[in-house]
């Protein structure tokens, strides 16, 4: 076999062949650039106008509405806000003395629980790709007001002083009518069952408190099932139930049993001590406590609730918490479970003032006709009127001794905010008492602060 190699001439040829149609592709490709020419030129000429779109002027920003200068107490919240124009997109960034806060991006700007430490002034400055423009500054006022973790009740002195049970805290505080607080007894946030004086006595989950007339403070432990005194100068003793012991023997003193007493009205005759009512909600009865300590069961009957109304025992009541004690001797009982108020005559005989048992809800009307949700706290006036904070309707409301009910302070949502009627707003009020000057000093749990209430019905805070 041979091996043949192309002669001269066949190889001229072959390397002419990819030459040649290497130039039949550059003219083919010169073809294309100038077919496409026109369309590139389109383009360009398109993309060139939207270019010019886009760049040109847009509007920068302008304060149409610059926040306002506001006060608020602490741990309310407070809130500036601003309205501004401009395009494209609008950007926020609001500074409290000149200093950005951080994450501070809207509009609206809100302080959800301010100290005196937030008070300053607040600027925003708003921008967009045109522009900025800077708010006037706008002064924030923080006063400084009485502050709680979980007040539950409270009683005021003959001299104004007021006393508050926290619930949360476990101690009883005082506060004068200079509004200095100090604590009166118990250790903040340390609970326990010991007697002592002052910061040496111990609480658990205190609930209603009661002045006897000899200025001693009756106090229903609700936490440790017993019955407290602290006297006027901060020596607490047990006068009745076992400290962690939970029942419903009638007994005497430390013999007897309650099961987590919360509300208490003291009996006075003829301006001496005579004994005391408790509202012992757990076992859903009236407990009697004497002034030899004798413990006994004045109206209900232990461990079966109801709404019954009949004399003493027969009678039947759900989880009754606040007690007041009117001049005739008729008590009056915030019966929470059973969403309504009942009174006690002084032959014990129960009838329902106000409100339907087993049925919540939010009516102004008479008697049974009226709704309340789960009521806590209950006081009474000079004039005879009873005064309820009407705790998960987040309201005060007033009920007359032929039980008229009228929304007095509240709007039925929960809230924190002064002003007249409706206007204000509370948070799970629980406690409320009548001062010397006719006024009402509820406790506004939820929102850690102790409100004033002019029966017009005019909310500040203390």
């Amino acid at each position: 076999m041979f091996l043949e190699f192309p002669g001269p001439g066949e190889r001229l040829d072959a390397m002419q062949s990819p030459r040649a149609f290497q130039g039949l592709s550059m003219r083919l490709l010169r073809g294309a650039r100038l077919g496409l020419l026109p369309l590139l030129l389109a383009l360009a000429v398109g993309c060139g106008h939207s270019k010019n779109n886009t760049s040109s002027p847009g509007t920068p920003p302008t304060i149409t509405a610059a926040p306002s200068s506001a006060a608020t107490v602490t741990g309310r919240p407070v809130s500036f806000s601003v309205t501004a124009t401009g395009a494209p997109t609008l950007r926020y960034q609001w500074a409290k003395d000149d200093v950005d806060i951080l994450g501070a991006l809207g509009s609206t700007f809100t302080l959800f629980s301010p100290d005196s430490q937030d008070a300053g002034q607040y600027t925003v400055t708003v921008t967009n790709p045109d522009g900025r423009a800077k708010s006037a500054a706008a002064a924030l006022t923080v006063t400084p007001a009485l502050q709680f973790t979980s007040a539950v009740s409270l009683v005021a002195d003959a001299s104004g002083n007021l006393f508050v049970s926290d619930l949360e805290d476990h101690c009883i505080w005082k506060i004068s009518p200079a509004k200095v607080v100090t604590l009166l007894a118990g250790a903040q946030g340390i609970a326990g069952a010991g007697d002592g004086q002052g910061a040496g006595a111990r609480f658990r989950n205190p609930g209603g408190l009661a002045l006897d007339p000899t200025g001693n403070l009756l106090v229903a432990d609700t936490g440790n099932h017993t019955i407290r005194r602290i006297a006027p100068d901060g020596t607490v003793t047990t006068l009745a139930g076992g400290a962690g012991l939970p029942g419903s023997t009638n007994a005497v003193g430390t013999l007897a049993r309650f099961n987590a007493p919360f509300g208490i009205a003291v009996i006075s005759t003829g301006g001496a001590y005579g004994g005391a009512y408790i509202s012992d909600s757990q076992n859903h009865t009236i407990r009697l406590l004497a002034t030899d300590g004798t413990v006994s069961t004045y109206a209900g009957s232990a461990g079966q609730p109801g709404s019954t109304d009949a004399n003493g025992g027969s009678a039947r009541f759900s989880q009754p918490n606040g007690l007041a004690l009117a001049a005739s001797g008729t008590l009056y009982v915030a019966d929470y479970g059973n969403f309504c108020l009942r009174a006690i005559a002084p032959s014990g005989q129960v009838s329902t003032l106000a409100g339907l048992a087993g049925t919540s809800g939010y009516l102004d009307a008479t008697g049974t006709a009226a709704r309340f949700n789960l009521p806590v706290g209950i006081a009474l006036d000079a004039s005879g009127n009873l005064w309820i904070a009407d705790t998960h309707n987040h309201a005060v409301r007033r009920v007359t001794s032929a039980g008229v009910v009228t929304v007095i302070a509240g709007s039925g949502t929960a809230g924190n905010a002064d002003g007249t009627n409706t206007v204000a707003l509370f948070n799970l009020p629980c406690g409320i008492t009548v001062n010397p000057s006719g006024n009402l000093v509820v406790a506004d749990t939820q929102n850690h602060l102790l409100r004033l209430l002019t029966p017009a019905g005019v909310v500040t805070t203390l």
